[in-house]
């Protein structure tokens, strides 16, 4: 089943991004950790696949890597989210100085490591001595056991070798300047053969479209056309055509939007807090259960089971750990 590219605006998770192979720099910058996997063609029903098998307890995919459980997008995350039974994975991804694609997602180092910066003024040598750790709270104290016992900061192709073929993996993209990043994460894909059940996304629609571009991976419809989907079944009940089979469409559970309204003589302005995920969205995005559904920020067992009895596949949450005793019988 192949994905064809989706229309601008929002349809968020889809597919994955293929590109340009890595600068010369960047391929030398990552040969250390280059441990090479059996070869994998790139097929959009892998990922429909997996979650057609989960329908009525959709998938726990583990944001950050479970960011509330672990230090976010490290590998002690990784490995962690899918001991405690996390059916697939959501990272971060930036371009370091010298091209590498590395696991982080503020913009600056600090947040989060002992560095200072951003990701773009390192090499990936430089930001891989980072501990990705170092303010790092477990939940209900103020410990920070990782300042002694560091998680350093990974590189994607690191984070790749953790991360069995049959599990989700969805590479959220973050920078400036997209169009370099999705190249180097497509060459990163293709030269390790991750192309199945891998998904591009980003709230960039110039990173989803140079991963389009790039052809041969999965790539998630554009947020903006998600988003303009929902609000336009929640408040016009207006059904535009479904995307097309395969893709993988992401948006939040709750969010807050501001309705405004123009006058003759001003414009009045209304935030509101909606939830986009019901019957009649899942009816009209979805109505031969083809396409991927995924809703983000899902904190609750009853929350869960509901979207599930809707049609949902897949939850993204910040703790896996806490999400998989929502699952009637966890497989994991």
């Amino acid at each position: 089943m192949s994905v064809r590219p989706s229309t601008p605006w929002i349809r968020a998770a889809a597919a994955l991004a293929l590109g340009c192979l890595l600068p010369l720099a960047a391929a030398a910058g990552e040969q250390a950790l280059a441990a090479s996997s059996p070869a994998a063609q790139p097929n959009a029903a892998d990922a429909r696949t997996a979650a057609a098998r989960h329908r009525h307890e959709p998938l726990i995919i583990a944001h950050r890597a479970g960011t509330a459980d672990y230090p976010e997008n490290t590998l002690e995350g990784i490995r962690g989210s899918l001991a405690d039974g996390a059916d697939g994975l959501w990272l971060t991804v930036q371009l370091s100085e010298d091209g590498v694609p590395v696991l982080y997602r503020p913009v600056d180092l600090a947040a989060n490591t002992d560095g200072t910066g951003t990701v773009a003024e390192h090499t990936a040598a430089e930001l891989t001595r980072l501990n990705a750790g170092w303010n790092f709270h477990p939940r209900g104290t103020t410990d920070t056991p990782f300042r002694s016992d560091p998680a350093l900061l990974p590189t994607l192709r690191q984070a790749l070798a953790e991360v069995p073929r049959d599990r989700l993996l969805f590479l959220d993209l973050k920078q400036a300047d997209p169009e370099p990043l999705v190249q180097a994460v497509v060459a990163v894909l293709r030269d390790t053969h991750r192309t199945a059940n891998t998904v591009v996304y980003s709230t960039d629609a110039t990173a989803t479209g140079a991963a389009r571009a790039a052809g041969g991976v999965q790539v998630a419809e554009d947020r903006d056309l998600t988003r303009e989907r929902l609000l336009e079944i929640a408040l016009a009940h207006r059904c535009d055509a479904p995307p097309a089979d395969g893709t993988w469409m992401a948006f939040e559970d709750r969010r807050t939007v501001a309705v405004s309204e123009t006058f003759t003589s001003g414009t009045a302005t209304t935030e509101v807090e909606v939830t986009p995920w019901d019957r009649e969205a899942v009816a009209c995005l979805d109505p031969k259960d083809r396409a991927n559904l995924m809703v983000i920020g899902v904190t609750d067992a009853d929350r869960y089971r509901e979207l599930g009895h809707l049609g949902i596949d897949a939850v993204l949450v910040d703790s896996p750990r806490d999400a998989v005793s929502w699952k009637a019988s966890p497989e994991r």
